[in-house]
């Protein structure tokens, strides 16, 4: 009962970690004109995000060794918390980018601590289900914003009620923190872990047999995933037309797809294997991207967006749960955390240099980019699976 309700406060605290997440690109066709920024600049505040979480994730291995999972997650949902008030009250051109290097930074530990803690206590189907409870909480935000801008709302008071949530999760996980402590004994396998991890070298780990391609592919899938998530909601004002409340609404149907995806995977993965699941995501995406070029009625794009959410669902979490399958449990200890810093760098340079690439070009690059980086990922899941077989 207790490992549970513990579950539960997890999956609650990886909602907390989706709220923040499609806010700003759901919001940028109104929050750009406020802050006095060229559409273009979304890249720059999004690698802002993406730094911060990359610092977070990278020091979480030593704020472990220091303190517990569930203080470090108590006190990274604060800064969020204080993240989202800030954006909501004091966010300007000269204010954003601290604000936003501060909810990177509460991001980051949140979710590599979170995602290590059940793959280390929970079975394989759970780590699809966290996902998915980080796709509800991505799918509130856009939500809120459709009926904010249509109501006539500013994004300024989304971002406040997203702050309140957050707050709420703040009081759960202190009143929950007695629950972690049935996992006292825990706590020195993952200290036994991280000791064997720091061992070796950087270098040592990308000499192992296939690193370099499985890192390629998680910087991909996670490059081309982020700058959807960025990017979907200005692509559809700016290239298709939509009004700012339809964009918002069009950038919740990739995270619905996401969400729906990650539970089906969750229920599913263990008899379909997750070079399955990883090729069938890959292809819907592309599908989707297809037919995002050829709509133009809200409908069909809105059909078109959640395809390519529902491809994306399966292939992050099968991309972590087939590593040991790959490389075995002492190699897959190693490469993990060069796999998280390589989804990190992806999710930070790409949605960065797409916003850089369309002043030029404009936003409607878009579903071309997606192609790309589907086709690339195809190509890397094929390498693996010879690697695997051998």
């Amino acid at each position: 009962m207790i490992s549970t309700l513990l579950l539960i406060v997890i999956y609650i605290a990886f909602i907390s970690l989706g709220l923040p997440d499609s806010l700003l690109g759901a919001s940028w066709p109104m929050m750009h004109t406020s802050l006095g920024f060229d559409v273009s600049n979304l890249g720059y505040i999004s690698f802002t995000i993406c730094m911060g979480t990359v610092i977070s994730s990278i020091s979480y291995s030593r704020l472990s060794s220091r303190y517990r999972t569930e203080h470090i997650t108590t006190v990274s949902v604060i800064l969020t918390a204080l993240s989202l008030y800030a954006f909501a009250f004091l966010a300007n051109s000269f204010t954003v980018f601290p604000i936003a290097l501060l909810l990177g930074l509460g991001a980051g530990s949140v979710d590599a601590g979170l995602n290590y803690y059940v793959a280390l206590h929970y079975k394989a189907r759970h780590m699809s289900w966290l996902h998915a409870f980080w796709g509800l909480g991505t799918t509130f935000g856009p939500t809120v914003l459709a009926l904010f801008f249509a109501s006539g709302r500013t994004w300024n008071d989304a971002y406040l009620l997203m702050a309140a949530i957050q707050s709420l999760i703040v009081l759960l996980l202190l009143i929950s923190l007695p629950l972690w402590k049935k996992n006292e004994g825990s706590s020195k396998k993952v200290e036994d872990v991280e000791i064997k991890r720091e061992k070796s070298s950087i270098a040592d780990t990308l000499r192992i047999k296939g690193a370099p391609i499985v890192l390629l592919s998680f910087f991909l899938y996670c490059a081309i995933e982020s700058t959807m998530l960025n990017w979907s909601a200005s692509f559809t004002v700016f290239s298709k037309g939509l009004t700012e409340s339809q964009g918002a609404q069009i950038a919740s149907f990739i995270y619905w797809g996401m969400t729906v995806g990650r539970f089906l995977t969750g229920a599913f993965n263990e008899k379909t294997g997750d070079r399955f699941m990883i090729a069938a995501g890959l292809i819907l995406s592309l599908l989707g991207a297809l037919a995002l070029i050829l709509s133009t009625s809200f409908i069909m794009i809105a059909v078109s967006v959640f395809l390519v959410g529902l491809g994306f669902a399966p292939v992050y979490p099968s991309l972590l749960h087939q590593t040991p399958s790959i490389f075995g449990m002492d190699d897959a200890q190693k490469i993990m955390g060069l796999e998280m810093a390589s989804a990190y760098i992806g999710s930070s340079v790409t949605p960065f240099l797409f916003g850089v690439i369309s002043r030029f070009t404009g936003e409607g690059l878009l579903p071309y980019v997606l192609i790309a980086f589907v086709l690339l990922e195809i190509m890397a899941a094929s390498v693996k699976r010879k690697l695997a077989r051998s």
